[in-house]
């Protein structure tokens, strides 16, 4: 049976702002990015239409408080001032991470060389020692504020006009996509470590503060890695999110 008892029929409310208020009520139950059902699940729940439930939700995220991740669905909002990275759980860009968040991205790039690939680099993504690499190394702001340096390293072979693009604006992975580069599945990690200070510099902190090194070696559906990241928090400005399933182990 559907919820209708939050309508009143003699109330000059309209019925979208009185389905807004008793969904806000339940919203306020929920963890930041909790999904939400369907506009026809939401019609059933409620015994309403389909413009009456897509009236309120457009008020909510238009407040706030939903936000809509493009083939994804619609989810809580996250409503807590820390930055949330949630490249644990999904391989979104951080530009849309943010801005789902309803918070001001922007990026600065640091450095856009040809390089050679460090013993650590290398072995993360199965090549020589010493060959030719692109670096990438880009600060990155949340309104205004500096909250991670990441650096990206790619084999030069793979894609060569790496080193003419602009990143200040454009999205590594928009970049790669055309020439058949595609993110398939990552291998992610994270530690804390002490920051150099080069790194607190950039991230305006003091030296051996604590930051977070989330580090991300990114996989083709070939199974070739092309991509090695290292993205260094601040340790007390964000944090990371995931979303963990029990294995079902009935045969």
């Amino acid at each position: 049976m559907g919820q209708s008892f939050f309508k009143d029929p003699n109330s000059q409310v309209p019925l979208y702002i009185q389905l807004k208020e008793v969904m806000m009520e339940e919203l306020n139950q929920l963890s930041p990015l909790s999904p939400i059902p369907s506009e026809r699940e939401l019609c059933e729940k409620y015994e309403v239409s389909r413009p009456t439930v897509r009236r309120a939700l457009e008020e909510l995220q238009q407040e706030g408080q939903l936000v809509r991740l493009p083939g994804k669905g619609t989810f809580v909002a996250e409503k807590e001032k820390k930055y949330t990275d949630h490249a644990l759980q999904w391989a979104i860009g951080f530009h849309e991470d943010a801005s789902m968040q309803h918070k001001n991205p922007k990026t600065k790039v640091l450095q856009q060389v040809v390089g050679t690939a460090s013993p650590q680099a290398a072995e993360a993504l199965g090549i020589p020692e010493g060959s030719d690499v692109f670096i990438l190394e880009r600060l990155r702001f949340v309104d205004n504020e500096p909250i991670c340096l990441v650096t990206s390293v790619i084999p030069l072979e793979i894609c060569p006009g790496l080193i003419k693009a602009n990143f200040t604006d454009q999205s590594l992975y928009d970049y790669l996509r055309p020439y058949g580069i595609v993110l398939y599945k990552a291998k992610r990690s994270i530690e804390v470590i002490h920051a150099t200070a080069a790194e607190a510099a950039y991230l305006e902190i003091e030296k051996d503060s604590p930051v977070a090194l989330f580090q991300s070696r990114g996989f083709t559906e070939n199974g070739h890695a092309f991509e090695y990241v290292r993205s260094r928090y601040p340790a007390y400005k964000a944090r990371f999110e995931s979303e963990v399933y029990v294995p079902n182990t009935e045969n």
